[in-house]
């Protein structure tokens, strides 16, 4: 049994040294970094034929850079539903994980996900947040426990701060992910919705550098969405300059 154990520590090993951080889970950033050197670029496919493309640049070992921007009736008829701007996105992590303590990265992300309407995203833009990641390895892959708090930018309709909890399960090429956002700057609280919204997915790392995810949003039916829960899709790609 020492025997087999061992074996599958060393068929694991590699793929999980090789594997990039985690940066995000759904809608919420983790204490995860794009490594220097490196970039990021994922596109994001939801409701009403919308995309949102983002490009993600390791700059310094524990500072990464960003740029997104998207729209409506992408896929469709009808004309394009443009963002109203190109979004920023800054993270820098201010504390490693270590054996005991978690990651700590402070951050400021001013693209939302969704449609566009009233000058808010469906989902708010984080604004300015820190989070919290902390893994932990077994034979049977990684585990990641994350936590975060932020203000969004978008505040005309509601600007009090949010909070979210997360986890992630790796197995080698397959990933599952979920998230519960307290919901607490949704805007919504003057037609009774309080509660906060559980969003889950899962992923598929084709190859080292490609990963496919699919995400099941407001998995509850709360009525952050209207009582519905939404299927979006993610492809990333990530590379290595020069």
């Amino acid at each position: 049994m020492q025997r087999l154990i061992l074996c599958l520590c060393v068929a694991a090993g590699p793929a999980m040294a090789d594997r990039p951080e985690l940066t995000s889970l759904i809608d919420s950033p983790t204490a995860g970094l794009v490594d220097k050197g490196y970039y990021a670029v994922s596109v994001r496919l939801f409701v009403d034929g919308g995309a949102v493309g983002r490009l993600h640049v390791g700059v310094l070992k524990r500072l990464s850079v960003g740029v997104s921007f998207g729209g409506e009736q992408l896929i469709g008829t009808g004309a394009v539903d443009w963002y109203p701007s190109v979004a920023m996105a800054v993270r820098c992590r201010i504390i490693e994980e270590g054996y005991i303590w978690p990651a700590l990265l402070l951050g400021f992300d001013s693209q939302g996900v969704g449609p566009y309407r009233a000058q808010r995203y469906q989902v708010k833009s984080k604004g300015i947040y820190l989070a919290l990641s902390k893994n932990y390895t077994s034979v049977l892959g990684e585990l990641g426990v994350h936590a975060g708090v932020n203000r969004s930018r978008e505040d005309a309709d509601d600007g009090d701060w949010s909070a979210w909890l997360g986890i992630d399960k790796s197995l080698r090429f397959i990933a599952l992910f979920a998230e519960y956002d307290l919901g607490r700057n949704n805007g919504l609280q003057d037609q009774g919705v309080v509660a906060g919204y559980l969003n889950v997915g899962g992923a598929w790392t084709v190859e080292p550098q490609l990963r496919v995810a699919y995400y099941l949003k407001n998995a509850l039916g709360s009525d952050h969405f209207g009582s519905q829960s939404i299927r979006e899709l993610s492809i990333t790609y990530r590379g290595k300059f020069l």
